[in-house]
């Protein structure tokens, strides 16, 4: 039996791209091992599938006695994962992204074990861009993905979702009576969608806001406050929580998504097929949130605002044209749809297995 080792970083959004992929490895066969670092450990799925715990740490953003702590702890982890390595021999190392899959790729090479990287950004991160050239291949995520070295396979296979989302896949765009606003962005893009944002919603007319449900992820601090702000404007419905287990039936039935561009988030509309309005993080390493959306903009799955260019009254007027010309929107959907990949694991399965053959 062939084995296969997946090393990824400790947030949800590498660690859902590597369950999809191993268990695409899993279901024709193959052995599957995960190297990850302590947060990644946390998630429970993880369990399921032999763990491998490994020293790591992001040397971006550090003072210069951090970045030596975090370049300790990263030369501990390949030797780590090269001992781990050495006794489980596998057949091919493929990292998910996150500082913790560099050390684990980084002992394959150093031991002569076939390696590749999934990049699922716009922009080839800091650490796949170290990795690459040594790789037998990079699957990408986008059509185009800046700052690949020259001379590398690479492959688009797409952004790996959770099965929740692969089985509403090309979902019918809902008609109801109603029109659904779906606004989220995680931790750091909670601010902007908390505070700026709703200045342009309470200025929609009358009738949009009688007819529109709201439903709104943000800090818990900030819940109560925009709860009452948006029942006291009138609006159809609003439900506002730090967190939904349900996203994916919150995406499925949304006219219109507001939120930042993350890879995972742009993925998860794309194979549902909603129209997205995507206001990237301004800090993302690389700005690849903007490299995200803008593709996703230039083809016509949604519209791309940046933060400095945010205007309440145009962002308001612009909103209102959407709502009251639906086949903008659904002509957006379908374009979204077209660009979803509810296969990418399959895919990856392929690549790997033709890179064995060789």
């Amino acid at each position: 039996m062939k084995k296969i080792v997946i090393t990824t970083g400790g947030t949800g959004g590498h660690i859902f791209p590597a369950e999809s992929i191993a268990k695409g490895l899993k279901d024709v066969g193959y052995e599957v091992l995960f190297i990850t670092d302590k947060r990644g450990a946390e998630y429970r799925k993880l369990t399921e599938i032999p763990t491998h715990i490994i020293s790591a740490a992001s040397v971006t953003g550090q003072s210069f006695v951090g970045k030596m702590k975090s370049a300790f702890k990263l030369l501990l982890g390949m030797y780590q994962s090269a001992f781990f390595m050495m006794k489980q021999k596998p057949d091919l190392v493929i990292g998910v992204g996150g500082y913790a899959s560099l050390p684990a790729v980084l002992a394959a090479q150093f031991l002569r074990i076939p390696t590749a990287v999934h990049e699922q950004n716009a922009v080839l991160g800091r650490a796949n861009r170290l990795l690459a050239p040594r790789v037998k291949f990079v699957a990408t995520a986008f059509a185009e993905t800046k700052r690949v070295p020259t001379g590398i396979s690479t492959f688009l296979v797409g952004q790996p979702v959770r099965p929740a989302i692969q089985e509403k896949a090309n979902s019918p765009y809902p008609m109801d009576s109603v029109f659904h606003l779906l606004v989220f962005g995680g931790s750091q893009g909670a601010r902007f969608l908390s505070h700026e944002l709703p200045k342009s919603l309470l200025q929609l007319p009358n009738e949009i806001r009688a007819n529109m449900k709201i439903t709104q992820q943000a800090r818990p601090e900030d819940v109560d406050d925009l709860q009452k702000m948006y029942q006291d404007a009138g609006f159809y419905a609003t439900t506002v929580q730090s967190f939904f287990d349900n996203m994916p039936e919150l995406i499925e039935k949304s006219n219109l998504v507001i939120g930042r561009a993350g890879s995972s988030t742009l993925a998860e509309l794309a194979v549902i097929g909603r129209p997205g309005i995507y206001v990237p993080l301004p800090t993302s390493a690389d700005n690849h949130q903007f490299e995200n959306a803008r593709q996703f903009a230039e083809a016509g799955a949604g519209w791309l605002i940046q933060e400095k260019d945010f205007d309440v009254d145009g962002f308001t007027k612009r909103l209102t044209e959407l709502i009251m010309n639906p086949d903008e929107l659904i002509g957006a959907a379908k374009i979204a749809a077209s660009m979803g990949h509810p296969d990418v694991a399959a895919q990856v399965v392929r690549l790997i297995e033709q890179e064995l053959k060789k």
